[in-house]
């Protein structure tokens, strides 16, 4: 008889929680020598950032509490942006539907304690930002995009970005946005 075997998630704490952090610590960190090639620098323990000509971009991956498993995030900031958060504003990978199973989503990045699993997870976080998010962020290039109203950037960054564009000159990155994504 073959019974379906239940996974529980590690308690908090628990020397399975912290085995489970740990591991995902590693694939982060082959997840960051696999997006160098590409631009992107570790600046923060979940962040990786890529200056642009008129934004920073950035992809946030979110490791669940619930699982050993994580969620891609993109996103852009303008360097002269306020706002004490990330912001969010690009698209997730919970949000790219698989085309072959209707209300699937595309991206499970799950992962064990074996070395073959943290590989698996960060070649395949590593496709969804190649195929996803490269695509997103060459959208986010053009400043009349950016500058729209259907723009993912809020009413304020808009404004910090038209202000950086007509001062032509070497923008620095706010305390804000230093805090928020350690980058200039």
């Amino acid at each position: 008889m073959n019974e379906r075997q239940i996974l529980r998630p590690a308690l908090p704490g628990s020397p399975e929680k912290k085995q489970e952090s740990r591991d995902a610590q590693k694939v982060l960190r082959l997840l960051a020598g696999m997006l160098k090639p590409l631009g992107f620098e570790r600046t923060k323990p979940t962040f990786f950032t890529r200056p642009g000509e008129y934004v920073i971009e950035f992809i946030h991956v979110h490791k669940y509490t619930f699982a050993a498993s994580f969620r891609v995030h993109f996103g852009v900031r303008v360097r002269s942006d306020n706002h004490p958060a990330a912001g969010l504003n690009g698209p997730s990978s919970d949000g790219i539907p698989d085309p072959e199973s209707p209300g699937r989503r595309l991206y499970d990045f799950d992962f064990t304690a074996e070395e073959v699993s943290w590989k698996r997870c960060a070649n395949l976080m590593l496709e969804c930002i190649t195929k996803d998010g490269l695509s997103w962020f060459s959208c986010m290039t053009n400043p009349t995009t950016l500058l729209s109203s259907g723009s993912p950037l809020t009413k304020d960054a808009r404004i910090a970005l038209q202000r950086e564009m007509e001062s032509r000159n070497c923008v620095q990155a706010s305390e804000a946005t230093q805090r928020a994504l350690n980058a200039a």
